[in-house]
């Protein structure tokens, strides 16, 4: 297992992910090399260095829209590379943050994608949005969503923003913090008024 474990470090410090003294020797110099290289070279570079150890089949596809980086994996076993709901796609696209803030600053941002599986997961969460608007709606009470990711209730409260018989808010803390969608009051500003 201490194996294993010296192995992982060993990927991550080749990476530039590690904090030990001759790590940062090595990030200075690649941080000189970054400045003539930009940061979607910077990123392409991290990510095929991750993927290729990991399952030399994969290959990554980015496009840039403006701050923010669409990175699409494809090839290998993408299961592998998602995880148990997502979580092993999650860390390789915190790592790729990390990578670049240590290279650019916050300036940038990166979503990772691989076989579809983001897009899957904002429609589900777009359907139970919209089914709990129309249930809201119905009945008149409010209804608690299950707790979600950050990301994931944004998209909730994005959707139903302007929704004329629904509002929403989110409630709790930490894993189990959640949307709740509340009946909008007839008089509040954002409810269409009939003539």
């Amino acid at each position: 297992m201490e194996e294993r474990k010296r192995s992982i470090d060993d990927l991550l410090s080749d990476l530039g992910v590690l904090e030990e003294a001759p790590v940062e020797v090595e990030l200075k110099e690649l941080g000189k090399e970054a400045l003539t290289r930009g940061p979607k070279e910077v990123l392409e570079e991290f990510l095929v260095g991750l993927l290729l150890r990991l399952d030399p089949a994969y290959y990554v596809e980015i496009r840039q829209e403006g701050n923010l980086f669409r990175v699409e994996v494809k090839g290998g076993d993408l299961g592998r590379l998602i995880g148990k709901e997502g979580r092993t796609l999650k860390a390789v696209e915190y790592l790729a943050g990390v990578v670049l803030a240590k290279h650019f600053g916050g300036e940038y941002r990166v979503v990772l994608d691989a076989a579809g599986y983001r897009k899957r997961q904002e429609e589900r969460i777009r359907r139970m949005a919209e089914d709990a608007a129309l249930t809201v709606a119905l009945t008149g009470e409010a209804l608690h969503l299950p707790p979600m990711r950050p990301s994931e209730r944004r998209i909730v409260h994005m959707l139903l923003k302007n929704h004329p018989k629904v509002t929403t808010e989110s409630q709790g803390e930490g894993e189990a913090r959640h949307v709740v969608v509340h009946p909008r009051d007839p008089a509040s500003p954002g409810a269409k008024r009939e003539a």
